[in-house]
Order: C-alpha cells, then structure tokens, then sequence
C-alpha cells in the first residue's frame, strides 16, 4: 500500500471521529471552541462548517489539524472538498496553545477563538486575500493575536535548491516539499492528498498537506501537516498551486506542469516554480494555465492548434479586443495565425519548441555557440561578448572579432535575406557552424565552432573602480534569470563591504527575464528607505482584472542594499524588458541617469506558458507600470549622454566610450565631449533584431 493510500484511510478515519458542531462555532477539545464566518457576494456572512482532519501526541505536545468550508446548503460554489481556511491548533509542551489559522479562498472570513472557553470569544481577526495567516495564541492564562501579510511570492533570500522526486498529482501537475531541519538538514516531505472536489461550474480542487517523514525526525506524522496545499483548477484555464507553510522549520516548495523537465542531455529533475516558505512569509502561489493539458485529450491537429491559439488570443491576450474575426481554418500553422492576428504593436508574442523553452526558463542554458552579435558604430557586424566555457570561448572568439561569414553567406546577404533569427539555429547540438572571422589584429581566419548546450553568464564582469576620488561599484548584468539572485547578492556584498559611494549597472545587453528578479534587484539598489512604495503595478485586460497586481519594494532579507540615492544604468537598443522595468520603477525615487543609446521599448510582458502539442506559447498579456502610472514607453528611454558601445575594448576598460562617459557624469554631472556616430539614437542605428524567443536569450 503507497504512503498517499495509507494517509487517505488514516484522513477517512479522522473525519468519522471529529466532534459535533455547536449552533456557532465548533469544540476542537472540551475547552477549546473556534469559529470561521465566511462573507459572501450572494448571501452576506454565513456560518462556515468544521472539518477534523487529524490528531496527534508528539512527545509532550499534542496537534489536532482541520479546515472550515462554506456550506454548500448556504451557497453554490460550497463544498466540503473545497477547504476556504486550514486550522492548525498546536498545543506546547511548555503550556503555550497556537491556533493557526490559513485563509484558502477568495471571500473574507473571520475567524474565532476561545480558550478555555466561556461563551465570549477571547481573540478574533479577518483573514482575507492579503492577510492569509492569523495566529491566536494562548499563554499564561492570556492571549495575544499576530498575522501575516502576504502577495504570494516567496521570501527573498533563501534558495530553494533540491531536486526532490516530488508528486504527481495528475498528468501534468507535479508538486514536492524539502523541509529544512535542525536535526537532519534537508529532507523531502511526504505528500498526503486530503480530498478532490468539483465546486460548482466546471472549477476543480485537489487539496492535501505535506507531513514530516516520521523515519527521518522524531516530530514527523502523518497527522502533522506541515505546509498545507491547495490547487484551484479554474474554468478558464488557469492553476493555482497555493502553499501554507504550518511549522517552524524552513521548507521548500516546489511545482511543475508538464512533468518534469529532462531531455537527451541531462537527466535532472526541474521544476519550473520554486521558493522557500518561512514564518514571515508564509504563502507561496504558483500560477499556470492548463487550457491545453495532457488530461484534456488534445487533438493536435493544425486545425485544433489554430483553434486554441485563436481562443488564447481572444481571451487572454492582453490586446484581445485587438484580435480580428479570423477564420483559422485558412492558415497552414499556428505560427502563421499568430503573426496574422497579434496586434500591430506587438513584436515579442512568440511560439518556442517545449524542450527549448524548459532549458531557458528552468536552467538557464540554450543551444547554440555562446555569443552576443550586432553592428558597431560603423555598421561592422561585430562579437559583443562571449560566455565563459561556452564553445565560441574554447574556439577562441572574442569581443570585436569582425563576422564576415556564416555557413558560407555573408553578412550582406544574411541580411539582406533577414536571417538573422534562423542562422545560427538550425541543427542540434554537435552541428557544426562555419565562420570567417577578422580579429582585432585584421587577421582574417576561417573556424568551424560545433553547437552545444550553452550556459548563460548572468554577470559577465563587475569591479570597484577608483575615479577621480569617487569609489564606483560597476557591474554588467546580462539576463534576469532567477539564477541570478545569488550572484547578485554576491557582487552587492563585495560592493558593500567596499564602501562603494556610486552604481553604475551596465545592461546594454540585457532582453530582460524575470519580473521578480527586477524587483529583488531593484530593493538591493533602494535598500531599507523605498521599504512599502510601490515598485510596479502589472495590469491585465478585463478577464483578468483579477490577476492584476502591484509589487511593492520590500527591505532586502541581508544587508547588502546600497541604499543608493541615484544611479547610473549604461543601455543600448538590445536593453529590454526587466531592464526598462527596472529602470522605470525605480525613476519616481531616485536620480536615474541613462548612459549609452536608447532602450529597445518593452513595457510589456509574459505571465505564463501555454502549452499545447510539445511547444509554448507565449503571449503578452500584462502592460507594466510605475508607481506614479508611468508606462506606455514604447519608444524607449533616451539616454543623458549618447555613447558607442565601444568594442574595441574590453568591458570594464575605463577608457571603454560608454563607461568612460558614466564616470565622467558621475564625477562632473555632464555628458563629456562626444564627436562621432554614437550621437544618433537606437532607433538610427544599424541592429540585429532578434525576435520571439531568440529575442528572450539574447544572444547566439
């Protein structure tokens, strides 16, 4: 018998034992009564009903766990498997008693306690969508209350980092939980699956709780939960996986849709969300949209593909009142729909291969060589930078070796053809691609380079550079991937500990990444004093009102914020995305001061991935803003000073044009004499533009 049966017939039991119900409220012990008032839309406050889920004596403490769901006589949508708020009562071996109340679904609820009992409510509060965990406590023969705010995002700082087998819970969904311990470090969390329901309309839930493996410490128990789960399957295509943390330690929790992600060249377990819950920062929710699920029963077909995209587009897209009436039966691809449909603003909503998407998105690789590419200020089709161990660094390519050739085209012909998004791409890893090559010495050499899984440098260099009597923390970040945090947080403590008086963050290369990642970067730039003020707000179209959302500066988790009053960013066209986000939340607090060439204009963005028939689908669907309404930046941001990216040396180089011109205005507050043709905007300047997904990595 697995563990998962074993602990649904140990649940069964526990149901059958659970006490009687007062007319209000509910007795968990002959001492202990709790309530929970659900507010409805349709029928105001109604009574929630108690379930018992468990019981247990660790030791000297003693646990008894349950959920409060809404009524399904009282209203539709109730469901005695659909839990609306997870109690967690603990009682300590040192006299104290917890009631850990976890708030599930959308309505607010109230939520009761009484301890001992004496018909008055000794501590009561409002669990809402913001405030998800209220806790009463009772001590001493007093009582106190705490609560948690909480957005859903989980607690900067700490890295969630195993691998855990995890769960399936249905074809495409798979979960886990890695709870760090004191006594054993890190251990994988057993799942226990509670129940599956269907409220009304076509919504689905699956919910159940992860417990501690009672083998591995000696508090472990199935009747222990210590991180709570519920996945809200909604009629419109989306999943939401919504972790509870319960206990003391540390735990890790992870999710992925569409099975784990392994290919030909790696046999490791990823997991596409992951973030570490904490007892400041209790609740962690996974967002995915399912509308092309495995357990649908997809027809792959050009027309059902044509079909899905269209109603994606229709609906989700944030354009959507943009999309044409289209008879899709007419197009020979989704590819060729899309480019038919999407809104003539739109240059970035793309479809990629799933194998290709995952490798980027989860562990920050792509196939290919390892190389920027683009045109220097004298249209010269150049090398910008190269990844380290990557196979255009072990073939000796450098920043400023001139492309004359690739697979036998020149450069005049590739782009004449517009090839650029296909040149370098086609084949697999050991294909090998043939350049002709004039290096810095106007040597002119042919090399053949074989593709392989290349792994993207998020920091390609960063020092503290002495300027004038000025101390200048420079760093060329390249990629807003969650792989970053760390190294981010590495380069701003060796910049703390230097005493750096001014930033200068070089993206000139950078497409952009994740949101989260740009927020994180930006508290290490603000530090304590932006702590509450909004960094962005991210705004969907009208059927998704509700997923609309702001994300707020928060007080970094170590202490290597700079707390910086301005800043100087060095940007070209190739600077999108994350790095214009960046940019445009931290503009209403500080000096920002733009270096370099105009930004590439990017004001929107991606939430998720559709999947459908082995690829992805990713359109835009949300426009970003500022905390003073700010966005719409199509056009991009116009630098202070115009500088050439000046590849005749290396990143880095103080005599480099673009950084030579920051610490010049750093130390003068002007732009320095500048006289060639770097003073002509982005939009003047012969560029290789990328799209779709190359256009996301960002290099070749």
């Amino acid at each position: 018998m697995s563990k998962t049966a074993r602990c649904l017939i140990s649940f069964a039991i526990c149901f059958m034992l659970a006490r009687t119900a007062s007319a209000e409220g509910n007795f968990i012990t002959s001492d202990l009564w709790i309530r929970a008032v659900i507010h409805t839309v349709e029928k105001g406050g109604i009574e929630g009903v108690w379930k018992k889920g468990g019981e247990d004596t660790l030791g000297q403490n003693r646990v008894i766990w349950g959920y409060f769901y809404a009524d399904p006589n009282e209203i539709r949508w109730g469901n005695p498997q659909n839990p609306d708020v997870f109690v967690k009562v603990w009682f300590d071996e040192s006299g104290r008693t917890d009631v850990n109340f976890f708030h599930v679904s959308v309505p607010d609820i109230e939520v009761y306690s009484d301890y001992p009992y004496n018909g008055v409510p000794d501590r009561s509060g409002r669990a809402t969508t913001s405030t998800r965990y209220i806790r009463h406590c009772y001590e001493n023969g007093g009582s106190y209350g705490y609560e948690n705010k909480e957005d859903g995002n989980p607690a900067q700082g700490y890295w969630a980092g195993a691998k855990p087998s995890g769960y399936h819970l249905m074809d495409d969904l798979k979960i886990a939980a890695v709870i760090n311990t004191l006594e054993k470090g890190a251990t994988e969390a057993i799942w226990c699956e509670g129940g599956r329901g269907m409220p009304e309309g076509k919504h689905k839930v699956v919910w159940g709780y992860f417990y501690a493996d009672p083998n591995t410490v000696s508090w472990g128990s199935v009747s222990n939960p210590e991180v709570f789960v519920k996945i809200w399957l909604d009629a419109n295509g989306r999943i939401d996986v919504n972790f509870f943390h319960v206990s003391v330690p540390d735990i890790e929790v992870y999710s992925n849709f569409s099975n784990e992600v392994t290919s030909q060249y790696s046999d490791d377990i990823f997991y596409k969300q992951k973030g570490t819950t904490v007892t400041h920062k209790r609740y962690i929710r996974h967002e995915y949209a399912y509308w092309y699920a495995s357990w649908a029963d997809p027809d792959c077909s050009v027309q059902n593909q044509n079909e899905y995209l269209y109603e994606t587009m229709k609906y989700a897209y944030l354009w959507n009142d943009k999309v044409p009436e289209t008879d899709v039966s007419l197009y020979s691809s989704p590819d060729v729909l899309l480019e038919h449909i999407k809104y003539e603003r739109d240059q970035w909503s793309y479809i990629a291969s799933k194998e290709e998407y995952d490798l980027y998105t989860i562990g920050g690789n792509y196939f290919g060589l390892g190389l920027g590419v683009d045109y220097d200020v004298y249209d010269d089709c150049r090398i910008t930078f190269v990844y380290k161990d990557s196979p255009a660094a072990q073939a000796g390519l450098k920043r400023n070796d001139r492309i004359l050739e690739i697979n036998g085209k020149t450069v005049q012909e590739i782009e004449a053809q517009d090839l650029w998004d296909s040149v370098f791409y086609k084949g697999r890893i050991g294909d090998a691609v043939d350049l002709k090559i004039q290096d810095s010495q106007y040597q002119t050499r042919r090399i053949s380079v074989k593709k392989d899984l290349v792994e993207i440098q998020t920091i390609l260099h960063y020092d503290v550079i002495e300027y004038e009597g000025l101390k200048v923390g420079y760093v060329v970040f390249n990629e807003f991937l969650s792989d970053a945090l760390r190294e981010l947080d590495a380069v701003f403590a060796y910049f703390s500990w230097k005493g750096i008086d001014e930033l200068i963050l070089d993206i000139r290369y950078n497409p952009g990444g994740s949101t989260s990642v740009a927020e994180y970067l930006g508290n290490l730039i603000a530090g304590d004093r932006l702590e509450g003020k909004i960094f962005a707000k991210y705004l969907y179209n009208d059927n998704y009102s509700d997923w609309n959302e702001i994300a707020y500066f928060k007080k970094p988790a170590n202490k290597n914020a700079l707390n910086l009053n301005r800043i100087v960013f060095i940007t070209t066209g190739a600077t999108a995305s994350s790095s214009e986000l960046l940019i445009n939340g931290l503009k209403p607090f500080m000096d920002v001061i733009l270096i370099g060439d105009t930004t590439s204009g990017k004001p929107v963005g991606y939430s998720f991935s559709w999947e459908f028939c082995d690829r992805i689908f990713l359109p835009i669907v949300f426009k970003s803003v500022n905390s003073r309404g700010d966005g719409n930046y199509f056009d991009g941001f116009s630098p202070a000073c115009y500088a050439a990216d000046d590849l005749s040396r290396t990143l880095g180089d103080t005599q480099e044009t673009s950084l030579k011109a920051a610490l010049h205005y750093l130390k003068y507050g002007n732009c320095p004499n500048i006289s060639y043709r770097a003073e002509k905007s982005a939009k003047e300047k012969k560029t290789i533009k990328l799209h779709g997904f190359r256009g996301e990595i960002g290099a070749f």
